[in-house]
């Protein structure tokens, strides 16, 4: 079978020319053709925690992996050991974790009510543990190494681009409360969600 030269030259001529608009970035793919290898972080919120400071809590999503998250938290007696804890697993069990804690303080009410996530070009999750388990060894301090300190250890220890955000203010003289309804969507994190 022969091919015309005319109809070949075009088609190379439209694939030179739709690669030349994606490496620009006129053109971009689709987000879900990049979703999994985008980082992506979410803060989990317990509004009533700490006598109406808030309580937060983490979540990492595990690059180049479909469906693969690592979360926990920190100085919290309505959710395991004072000292903190981390876990992995779907998307779907992270939520489900959250979901099923209950608050002692508050007729066994859902503890965690709420979530904000943002994605990330970059995500490194064994750095991110390797800050969590930092923050951990110093031990619990209400005013200087508390559940937000330690959510936004994981953060900036999981992305670099994080990290250097400016936006995102020091956890030190914020409660969980101002920072998940003022620094957080003023970082551009996402709209917050209801567990």
């Amino acid at each position: 079978m022969r091919i015309a030269k005319k109809p070949m030259a075009r088609m190379v001529a439209s694939v030179v020319g739709a690669l030349a608009l994606l490496t620009t970035g006129a053109v971009t793919a689709p987000m879900e053709a990049h979703a999994a290898s985008l980082g992506r972080a979410c803060m989990f919120e317990a509004p009533r925690g700490a006598y109406g400071a808030g309580h937060a809590a983490f979540a990492i999503k595990v690059r180049g992996e479909a469906n693969h998250w690592i979360y926990g938290s920190f100085g919290s007696t309505n959710d395991g050991p004072v000292a903190g804890w981390i876990k992995g697993g779907s998307w779907e069990k992270t939520r489900a974790h959250f979901t099923s804690v209950r608050d002692k303080d508050h007729n066994n009410a859902r503890y965690y009510t709420r979530y904000r996530c943002v994605n990330t070009r970059d995500g490194d999750a064994k750095r991110a543990q390797s800050w969590y388990g930092a923050v951990k060894r110093r031990g619990y301090n209400a005013a200087t190494n508390n559940c937000l300190h330690m959510s936004m250890a994981v953060f900036k220890g999981y992305s670099e681009i994080l990290r250097k955000d400016k936006r995102l203010e020091s956890a030190t003289g914020n409660t969980p409360n101002q920072y998940y309804t003022k620094v957080l969507p003023a970082a551009r994190w996402e709209v917050s969600h209801q567990l």
